[in-house]
């Protein structure tokens, strides 16, 4: 690809999500571990809520409040009705039960939660964190069977999903299936070189774009991820 590096990197910030989120889309955004995942997805979702789309997140290890703080320190303020977050969540029968076509057909689907919030048509970017910790001890037929209900409201109803996962947390076989039916994957990696740490992202597919040749070198700053513009890319 022959761009400058400015190009590139507005490119890869775009593509990565913090200029617009692919839309009816089920994304995973996966990392070996940490919290570098929660970091950028809080702030996809803030950038959404920004242009006007509404968000749900959905956090399965934070409270609501800790959700917050950790928004807080990088700035992101999201005291509004756009910005919806529910903390704590552990009830993954819930999550299938609002993607179910005859619910979504005929219910409101997060009634089933929060009677406060309406049904999935109108939420445009839906974020659960994280996605794995609720199949941890599951099946993988209903790890299937809740992907492909993510899958079904996003052509249906436009929604697009952030999945946060943490690598290594299931089956080898399931994280491969995983993989293989979402329609995009987002991985931080950490690699250590003695007492240095060295921070990449890689993305080995995302709807609508080709693969890149490399993975991105990126670091973590008070406003969240910044790709590393000292190493030329591309």
């Amino acid at each position: 690809m022959n761009t400058n590096i400015e190009d590139w990197i507005i490119m890869v910030l775009t593509n990565i999500g913090m200029k617009e989120i692919p839309q009816k889309s089920v994304l995973l955004i996966e990392e070996d571990l940490g919290s570098i995942k929660s970091i950028f997805i809080q702030r996809a979702g803030f950038d959404a809520m920004k242009i006007g789309k509404k968000v749900l997140y959905i956090s399965t290890k934070r409270s609501r409040e800790d959700v917050l703080d950790q928004m807080s320190m990088f700035g992101l303020n999201v005291n509004s009705e756009m910005f919806t977050i529910l903390g704590d969540f552990k009830d993954r029968t819930a999550l299938l039960d609002m993607c179910r076509e005859d619910t979504l057909k005929h219910k409101n689907l997060y009634n089933l939660i929060d009677p406060s919030l309406r049904d999935i048509s109108g939420t445009d970017i839906c974020i659960v964190d994280a996605f794995t910790s609720l199949f941890i001890d599951e099946e993988v037929h209903i790890l299937v069977d809740a992907l492909n209900s993510l899958v079904d409201v996003s052509r249906y109803s436009g929604t697009t999903f952030l999945l946060a996962a943490d690598m290594g947390i299931l089956e080898e076989r399931a994280e491969r299936i995983m993989r293989s039916m979402v329609d995009g994957i987002i991985q931080f990696r950490t690699t250590y070189t003695g007492d240095k740490i060295n921070r990449f992202i890689n993305i080995p597919k995302l709807k609508g774009v080709l693969p890149l040749r490399k993975m991105i070198p990126f670091y973590i700053t008070g406003e969240g991820i910044s790709i590393d513009t000292r190493e030329r890319v591309g």
